[in-house]
């Protein structure tokens, strides 16, 4: 017969039963997270706590194996005090250079059961220092299996006691690692799926953003921002290659500590050089055991760097740091190396869009600064642009042109020019046209068009030069004028000489047949005519003479407002005598100017005269003065303007009247305003003339100031 079991083995027995009871509880529980979408801290917290539960375990920690970089890293810690836990979690094991029970747990798949670190003949000295840091005498640990592949392990033990387990208790605790395995592996993976794609997402989000953004600073700020975004970087610094690639300069730089834009780095120098150099990305999970490490943000512990390249050439860099050791991953370098492909792409074409900016500024800079109109049409004859020098010419603004028909804005003839540019395809070559603005003014332009076409040869609008020539008619009326003045002048002195000897002994006969002959009424009269005509002869040939050759004026400073008060002064008769007003607004401010009093005496009641003759029935004639500076080149002006309300001249007469012998007055010589203009032009003082038919004439003369002459 069987014995009865004893007391003693049923208690076990029982023991054993709770035990396994609580065990497959708890895989259960842990088993059900499977389908659940936890993160992985929240799994590895629900172990531990079903661990604890099952074998009364105080002290656990959860290792993650990284094989790509060769790493046994503890993610999860409980039961330890802060500094082992943070010791813990901050420096992880390396596989191939530490021998102790986590890494050949890690190695060979099975599990390890110290009963104490001081006899057990398994222990390495890397196990005595961290069990004497660790203040622990006892541990097991057991791999955590996704079929032969080990993908990190737990360890427990229960602090200053030493941790008793049997070959079932150490068998169950394989269990459930293994049982653990699954579900870590799962949310490990989720995990990482859910961080490949919110990588993936933020990356599609950068990209969008920094493609928008053309200025290079902006999009270097860009760039650095984004890529610690992705790799959760503590620093970024954007270097970028000269054009001899041998030295590297910051061109942007994010988080850490401040690094001077003037830093430079020799390519080859350091890992960053090192990459320039190479064209290969580094990932460093500890920068202290890398020898070509060279330090450029303080604090950094690991790094990872990619180069940039365009055209199969390295023309920068961009490097992540972090404070933590092993803080990038695999992942992290090649999401990275598309991040940094991308942003190469940017840099390149934000350089050509930058360079094609500089050029249509450059471009643009020139047509604004141009002191011609220019305007571009295109085929469907609307204004598409238009420079500074169209907006003064036409005194419109561009913002209220741009888009509208051309016909909509311009006269007449400019629409014609453009019909013949758009409809016939014929070029203008400086086409005179004369333009009348709202005020009754009116400037001479030419234009000149030209085709605008593309870069298949394809017609797509004209462009339209428009010069103002008025200052330039003027001043090829000016030289026509002295030419003749000076032709004119020259043969008026021959005439006079050769007609003054015969004249004197004409004018001697006369008045000797006056005294000699017995006369009668008659002859008497005739010769009264003869004499008379013979004066006005000589009379002529006076003013011929002083057109030909006035006297050199006498010139020194003196005040332009006493001359022109003594003018009026000695018309003040005549001027009483025809009813006209004088009304003279000289500001005492005006600066004394250098002229000969004498001259421009002559010049004033010469223009007076014909003011008070162009208004038989009486009326008001305005002086007025005023200072106009023109800037330093130019020079300041003294401006004196005489005014009338007369019949006017007409547009033809306007450009004849400095003529010598040009009149319209019956009894007039056609010398006086000849006369005038030459006094003028020997004083360098210009003269202008505006005129309205029965609305009177205005003079404008304009006196230099010369700085420094004493008055």
């Amino acid at each position: 017969m069987p014995k009865k079991p004893t007391c003693r083995a049923a208690a076990v027995c029982m023991e054993e039963l709770q035990t396994k009871d609580k065990l497959l509880a708890s895989i259960h529980k842990i088993s059900s997270l499977l389908t659940r979408p936890i993160s992985l801290d929240t799994i590895l917290t629900a172990i531990v706590k079903e661990i604890s539960h099952v074998f009364d375990f105080t002290r656990l920690a959860i290792f993650l194996t990284d094989r790509e970089r060769q790493l046994l890293e503890c993610r999860y810690i409980h039961g330890f005090n802060p500094d082992d836990s943070e010791r813990a979690l901050r420096f992880p094991y390396r596989l191939a250079a530490h021998d102790c029970v986590e890494t050949r747990v890690a190695r060979w798949g099975k599990t390890i059961y110290v009963r104490d670190y001081r006899e057990d003949p398994r222990v390495t000295p890397v196990d005595l220092k961290v069990s004497g840091i660790m203040r622990r005498f006892s541990t097991v640990a057991a791999p955590l299996k996704i079929k032969k592949d080990v993908i990190g392990l737990i360890t427990a033990d229960r602090g200053d006691s030493k941790l008793v387990m049997t070959k079932r208790d150490v068998a169950a605790f394989s269990t459930f690692a293994n049982q653990a395995s699954i579900v870590i592996e799962n949310a490990r993976l989720q995990e990482q799926n859910q961080k490949k794609i919110k990588q993936l997402l933020t990356l599609q989000e950068i990209s969008k953003k920094a493609s928008s953004a053309f200025n290079l600073e902006k999009l270097f700020q860009v760039i650095c921002t984004s890529a610690m975004k992705i790799t959760r970087a503590s620093c970024c610094l954007l270097f970028l290659l000269d054009d001899e690639g041998r030295e590297l300069a910051i061109a942007a730089a994010r988080g850490g500590s401040a690094v001077g834009t003037d830093f430079r780095l020799k390519a080859g120098t350091g890992l960053v050089g090192w990459v320039a150099k190479t064209g290969m990305p580094v990932l460093t999970d500890d920068v202290r055991t890398d020898p070509r490490y060279r330090e450029i943000v303080a604090g950094t512990a690991s790094q990872l760097s990619v180069p940039l390249v365009s055209d199969k050439r390295v023309f920068g860099v961009l490097h992540l740091g972090s404070t933590d050791r092993a803080a990038f991953s695999e992942d992290d370098l090649k999401l990275l190396l598309i991040f940094a492909d991308h942003c190469a792409s940017l840099i390149r074409n934000a350089r050509l869009y930058g360079q094609v900016m500089t050029e249509r500024n450059f471009r643009e800079n020139i047509l604004e600064s141009s002191p011609a109109s220019v305007v571009t049409i295109d085929l469907k004859k609307e204004i598409s642009s238009v420079n500074r020098k169209t907006e003064e010419m036409f005194r419109f603004k561009r913002k209220y042109v741009l888009g509208e028909r051309v016909d909509a804005v311009f006269a007449g003839d400019i629409v014609q020019v453009v019909d013949l540019a758009i409809d016939r395809h014929a070029v203008v070559d400086n086409k005179e046209i004369r333009l009348t603005h709202k005020d009754g003014t009116a400037t001479i332009l030419g234009i000149t068009s030209s085709l605008l076409r593309n870069h298949q040869d394809g017609l797509i609008g004209a462009m339209f030069i428009i010069r103002d020539l008025t200052e330039e008619k003027k001043t090829e009326e000016l030289i026509r004028r002295l030419d003749r003045l000076t032709s004119l002048g020259q043969m008026s002195a021959g005439i006079a000489h050769e007609i003054r000897n015969p004249l004197s002994s004409i004018n001697f006969n006369v008045q000797l047949l006056a005294k000699k002959t017995a006369l009668t009424p008659e002859v008497g009269s005739l010769l009264a005519d003869t004499q008379e005509g013979i004066d006005r002869i000589r009379s002529l040939l006076k003013g011929m003479l002083d057109f030909a050759k006035p006297s050199r004026p006498a010139l020194k400073s003196d005040s332009l407002a006493r001359v022109v008060q003594g003018s009026i002064g000695l018309m003040d008769s005549q001027l009483k005598e025809k009813k006209i007003e004088v009304r003279c607004e000289l500001p005492d401010t005006l600066p004394p100017v250098i002229l000969d009093a004498h001259q421009i005496h002559q010049v004033l009641v010469n223009l007076l005269l014909n003011a008070m003759e162009a208004m038989p029935e009486g009326g008001t004639i305005g002086v007025r003065g005023r200072m106009e500076r023109q800037g330093r080149k130019r020079g300041d002006y003294v401006v004196l303007q005489i005014s009338d309300q007369g019949s006017g001249i007409s547009r033809d007469n306007l450009s004849r009247i400095f003529n010598p012998f040009f009149t319209t007055k019956p009894e007039g010589t056609g010398l006086g305003l000849a006369i005038v203009h030459k006094i003028l032009e020997q004083h360098q003082v210009s003269v202008d003339v505006a005129s309205d038919t029965n609305r009177g004439t205005t003079f404008t003369l304009k006196f230099p100031v010369h700085p420094g002459e004493d008055t």
